[in-house]
């Protein structure tokens, strides 16, 4: 408001505050330059200044009733401005951290997720091929692999010899292997 004095300005001020659109306008077009061209310093680009400075007018048309006609408009005016901006750029790099980590999150849990299908698909293979022994075999490999005893309880709990299982588990490791590998050298 280089061209008012003063009383004209505070003036200016007060008929803004109580809502006088026509005043607006004029601030308007008094600021309009300076907000662009202080914006202009701190953002890339002509449309990123140009939403600065619709932002800026509607915050001042918004908060037009807290305006102190005492203090300096034009301080008062590149505050907003300048929060603006800031408010602006913490939105863009939050914005930016977000998306970052949503990437990462994806990328990580598809990963997972593709394990885990993975992971079933030997499992279920593995389940399969256990079924597929021959009976006794079948249980001489679950007594050992899934409830976890030694030769020499199974051996006493089936009443037969430990070379017997080391036969059983030998042949039993064998036919797993030979129908998990292939798998597991395609996954590798």
């Amino acid at each position: 408001m280089d061209q008012y004095s003063k009383q004209e300005e505070k003036e200016l001020i007060v008929r803004l505050s109580e809502g006088d659109s026509a005043t607006f306008e004029k601030i308007y077009y008094l600021y309009v330059k300076r907000v662009f061209h202080f914006a202009k310093r701190y953002v890339y680009n002509d449309t990123d200044a140009e939403e600065i400075v619709q932002e800026v007018f509607t915050k001042l048309w918004e908060n037009r009733h807290n305006i102190n006609p005492d203090l300096s408009f034009s301080g008062y005016i590149l505050t907003i401005t300048k929060n603006t901006i800031f408010n602006d750029n913490r939105k863009k790099v939050n914005h930016q951290a977000y998306c970052s980590y949503v990437i990462n999150y994806l990328q990580k849990n598809t990963q997972n997720i593709e394990d885990e299908i993975i992971f079933k698909d030997i499992c279920d293979l593995l389940n399969d091929t256990i079924e597929k022994l021959p009976a006794k075999r079948q249980e001489i490999f679950k007594l050992s692999r899934q409830q976890g005893l030694s030769y020499k309880e199974i051996a006493e709990k089936l009443n037969i010899s430990e070379k017997t299982i080391e036969t059983h588990m030998r042949l039993a490791l064998r036919d797993i292997k030979k129908v998990i590998a292939p798998l597991i050298d395609q996954i590798i």
